[in-house]
């Protein structure tokens, strides 16, 4: 990337976490170039007839597609993250405890050892196993439901690779987004055009799966918050990118 790099990010989530993200980049004054690369679609399922003790969310988008099939009584609410815990209020429940990170560790000092305590995890079919494994360890019985998937938004060739040339700086939030890439343009093709800009990371299963196809993130922010993602770009491109 050279001295004058133009003042422009690349989002590749879904449109909807687009559309809530811009507002960060807008605010350094970045032109924000959506390039959804993931999108979410639901799938039918049935919660177990057992009521849980507890149930887990890991993202704003499990709340929506399981309470917009089924209601929960009578069960201590996790919710991990703001967003999380601002979707489950919006309709109506009240949330027992955020951990302080939102990860797999953080969801596991939570919970003290267990004995035999039913935890629900409505979450995606691609997610990680962390935190059921963690849990099941720690005495518990876990219900993991499956209630969306994460699939690939494919676009034209052609107006994926003139949204790439322009130069300045893309996101990728998840292994799935640097997968959608991918099946959207050829290995190659790809590569060379990610080659021109700066590539950010979050996360360290997204940066191992940009390693899969050969590419090393440029930037990879401490914490996996958009708004510190915003703030690192933007000292990132006062450092590097003025002319």
């Amino acid at each position: 990337m050279g001295t004058a790099c133009p003042k422009r990010v690349i989002l590749t989530r879904s449109r909807e976490d687009i559309e809530r993200d811009k507002p960060l980049f807008e605010k350094f004054g970045f032109e924000v170039v959506p390039l959804p690369l993931i999108k979410t679609e639901p799938i039918d399922f049935e919660p177990p007839k057992e009521k849980p003790h507890f149930v887990v969310f890991q993202s704003a988008k499990a709340v929506r597609y399981f309470l917009n099939k089924h209601s929960i009584e009578n069960a201590r609410i996790v919710a991990v993250g703001e967003k999380t815990k601002k979707a489950l209020e919006e309709m109506g429940y009240k949330v027992w405890k955020v951990p302080q990170e939102n990860t797999a560790r953080g969801i596991l000092e939570l919970f003290p050892q267990g004995k035999g305590e039913t935890i629900l995890i409505p979450r995606s079919e691609q997610g990680r196993l962390e935190a059921i494994e963690g849990l099941r360890e720690k005495g518990y019985r876990v219900l993991p439901i499956n209630v969306y998937r994460t699939v690939a938004e494919i676009h034209t060739p052609k107006r994926v690779e003139d949204l790439l040339s322009g130069g300045g700086f893309i996101v990728f939030a998840s292994p799935s987004a640097v997968r959608g890439l991918f099946a959207n343009l050829q290995k190659d093709k790809a590569i060379r055009l990610l080659g021109r800009l700066v590539v950010v990371s979050i996360g360290k299963t997204t940066k191992k799966e940009l390693e899969k196809f050969g590419l090393e993130p440029n930037l990879i922010p401490t914490k996996p918050l958009m708004e510190e993602v915003a703030v690192k770009i933007h000292e990132y491109w006062q450092r590097n990118c003025l002319s």
